[in-house]
């Protein structure tokens, strides 16, 4: 267990060392800083705050201000980390989340949705690009933008939808390069975010629409011939019981029966795939894509996966500092933010899917992080002690020090 510990926390350095060293732009001293950051990251204790992290890591409080504020390109990072970690089968994600914040100081400070407290609160708010990769059910972290406030988008001239369509235009090459469907909450069923999209890209959107959503049957008959506009609807669907004859079963297990089906969306503007899931109980859920060839049960899968990207915020909130970023540069803020998203992409490549055929085994963060720490901590004993590892037996006692605190072992 102790030697797995050990490979495990060398191929963290050779994951992060082998993609910086390919990046461009990068001189020594900062592949060194990156380096040293994201294993910093995997291993605090407490606040994610400049001051402790020159208590535990190796650099003042003033290089890691300084570092902060210079750029670095985690879409380039994090594109690499997939592609060499995940299967093929991907879906891109994104969803909102929202920081706690306070000050009058702070860039694109303002008031935002919490889904946690189901209000708007003061603070600020990020707007995540994931990558779900479906064959091992993970999301890993691509890129977090700040959400800039009401009053900068209204002087702006534009809306808040409006700007997270922008966010997935500006990034079309990247996130079809993963895969040709991005996947959404409800939230994002308006026509100001599909359309867009649609018009300017060549994604297609999955998402989830309300469950008195205004679709209607697409008439299939024959023209009559008279004069006029030729008939193009059937008849509003009734969502709590569709047409069985018109929306078809195509798929059914033991827990939910899955219909398909080409419908038109008063308001979306358009023809969509409706994938009406209705549950053994009752109860039932209206999923679409703007792919009409896309066949119900994917729909299903792909938006289901989409949750995975709520487990990304959640454990780097928990466990990686997301929320405690005190910096108030959008430049500063900006990089703690996709390095603590990072870091949770990290751990799960090198504790979860780095050997595939034991993906029976759990992963859990907090053991991460642990181990991590522990291992901080014991380097910087070891090495003020000045004592020789390559003795067996206090190769031994360092490698039962990484173990201290585990849940698993």
């Amino acid at each position: 267990m102790t030697n797995k510990t050990l490979d495990a926390l060398h191929k963290s350095e050779a994951l992060i060392g082998a993609i910086i060293g390919k990046m461009s732009g990068l001189n020594k001293s900062r592949k060194k800083f990156m380096m040293r950051i994201f294993m910093l990251y995997l291993g605090l204790r407490g606040r994610y705050n400049f001051l402790n992290m020159a208590r535990y890591g190796d650099c003042s409080e003033q290089t890691y201000r300084n570092q902060f504020d210079k750029p670095f390109d985690f879409v380039e990072f994090n594109t690499a980390m997939i592609k060499a970690y995940c299967s093929r089968h991907l879906v891109n994600a994104f969803d909102p989340s929202y920081i706690p914040k306070s000050g009058k100081e702070t860039e694109h400070l303002g008031k935002f949705w919490s889904g946690c407290s189901q209000k708007v609160l003061k603070g600020m708010e990020i707007g995540g690009f994931a990558v779900v990769d479906i064959e091992n059910n993970t999301a890993f972290s691509l890129e977090a933008i700040q959400t800039p406030s009401v009053m900068e988008l209204k002087a702006e001239d534009t809306t808040l939808v409006k700007h997270y369509a922008s966010l997935v235009i500006e990034r079309k090459e990247t996130l079809v390069s993963f895969s040709r469907y991005l996947a959404v909450d409800g939230y994002f069923a308006k026509k100001e975010f599909i359309n867009p999209i649609m018009n300017q890209t060549d994604l297609q959107v999955i998402g989830k629409m309300r469950c008195d959503a205004n679709l209607y049957y697409v008439y299939r008959g024959e023209s009559t011939g008279l004069r006029g506009r030729p008939k193009t609807l059937d008849g509003k669907i009734k969502m709590q019981q569709i047409d069985k004859r018109r929306i078809k079963c195509c798929y059914q297990d033991d827990e939910r029966k899955i219909y398909e089906g080409i419908v038109y969306s008063k308001t979306l503007k358009r023809k969509i795939k409706l994938a009406y899931i209705e549950q053994n109980d009752g109860s039932y859920a209206v999923l679409f894509s703007t792919d009409l060839n896309l066949d119900g049960q994917t729909i299903y899968v792909y938006y289901k996966s989409r949750y995975q990207i709520e487990f990304l915020f959640r454990d780097a909130k928990q466990f990686t500092g997301l929320t405690q970023c005190q910096a108030r540069s959008e430049s500063k803020m900006h990089f703690h933010f996709n390095t603590s998203l990072t870091t949770v992409s990290i751990a799960k490549a090198i504790y979860f899917l780095k050997d595939r055929k034991a993906m029976s085994e759990s992963f859990s963060m907090s053991d991460v992080k642990t181990l991590h720490l522990n291992k901080i901590m014991a380097d910087r004993i070891f090495a003020n002690l000045e004592i020789d590892l390559s003795c067996k037996k206090m190769r031994k006692v360092y490698l039962d020090a990484l173990w201290i605190g585990k849940i698993a072992c």
